[in-house]
């Protein structure tokens, strides 16, 4: 899906703003604090329910308005033209695709698919396996129809769960949703463990590509021992409950889960400088990229705040290229164009920003 026209109104220091979209490279140039990254912000909530910058929905809204709106013409491969569109005053969110109003924010992930690349994505790296845990998820709730159902499943197993054992319920209650959790996680596990190894075969490439260096690994880790493999996980949830009594908490499960990513089987430590750790995180999120369009034949929108910033001169160009070389809609921001290569782009929309107002040219 890709976004052939973005209106925004009451969203941080944007003014009104209608905004016809190229369907390759959307180049968002202005000075600091001029609006492009609120720009991608609100591309980003809309296919998101929630912001990259914050965790509170009235830090979004303008001053001196009640509300914002984002709504967004979405045309798919196949021509469909869907509108989606939310609107967030102070407490609700409401949400419309094809102008019906649904609850559902799993929908509208669906019809606005976005992936992010900012100064904080390598964090996906460096911080705690949640967000590997969110990358796996986002790539699955797309691939597998059945996975949001199961990892809701799980959730709501685990929470009674640990409800119980910190009630000090009797075994046969924690039984119950053992016996749940268990139905869930094989479910869970089985395709987080067929996505990695998908991720690693896409990504060798693209690694070789933008670090030109090759043996890239994606080691799954799913959040239990794997020997022995005659054992269950129901089989490890009962031997562990007394030690889950004690601490109040499941202490494994899919919920525990990761994966970690070697160069030529050493460490990224050892192996990357920092800014070849940021070029990997690039080759990730092409990598998702590559397998969303795999799995549903369409593309997402690709979301680069500041790549200028990240990148010396010449990374920046074996990037764009990589980039160019995709079947890919890309809103890209820069204080300049000079500093980003867009030779290599067929199609690029410029769009210039200041003081929340646009102007657009093509490329």
């Amino acid at each position: 899906m890709r976004v052939a026209a973005l209106d925004i109104a009451g969203f941080r220091n944007l003014r009104q703003i209608s905004l016809p979209c190229g369907p390759g490279l959307n180049l968002i140039i202005g000075p600091n604090a001029s609006g492009k990254t609120s720009l991608l912000e609100a591309l980003y909530f809309l296919g998101r329910g929630r912001s990259f910058r914050t965790r509170q929905p009235r830090d979004l809204i303008q001053t001196g308005a009640t509300a914002f709106r984002i709504v967004a013409m979405m045309t798919g491969g196949d021509g469909r033209r869907i509108p989606v569109g939310v609107e967030r005053d102070a407490r609700n969110l409401t949400a419309r695709i094809s102008g019906l109003p649904t609850r559902s924010l799993a929908e509208l992930a669906r019809q606005a698919p976005v992936l992010l690349l900012n100064p904080d994505s390598h964090r996906l790296l460096e911080d705690g396996p949640q967000l590997r845990r969110r990358f796996m998820d986002w790539g699955l709730f797309h691939a597998e129809p059945g996975f949001l159902d199961a990892w809701r499943r799980y959730d709501i197993a685990l929470r009674h769960r640990n409800a119980a054992l910190r009630a000090g319920s009797a075994n046969r209650t924690v039984d119950a949703w053992d016996g749940e959790l268990a139905v869930a996680a094989t479910f869970l596990d089985q395709r987080r463990e067929t996505f990695c190894k998908a991720l690693g075969m896409t990504l060798e490439p693209l690694v070789a590509e933008t670090l030109v260096m090759d043996r890239v690994q994606v080691n799954y880790r799913r959040g239990w021992p794997v020997e022995p493999s005659t054992r269950g996980f129901a089989d490890w949830l009962r031997d562990g409950r007394d030690q889950d009594r004690r601490q109040g908490y499941t202490r494994i499960g899919p919920h525990r889960a990761d994966f970690m990513l070697r160069i030529a089987e050493r460490p990224l430590a050892e192996a990357l400088s920092r800014g070849q750790q940021k070029l990997l995180v690039i080759a990730l999120v092409l990598a998702q990229a590559e397998l969303y369009m795999l799995h549903t034949g369409d593309s997402c929108a690709l979301l680069v705040d500041d790549l200028p910033a990240e990148l010396d001169a010449g990374n920046r160009k074996r990037v764009m290229q990589t980039l160019a070389e995709r079947d890919a809609q890309l809103f890209v921001t820069a204080l300049e164009p000079e500093l980003l290569d867009a030779a290599s782009w067929r199609q690029a929309r410029v769009v210039h920003l200041a003081d929340g107002e646009i102007t657009v040219s093509p490329g």
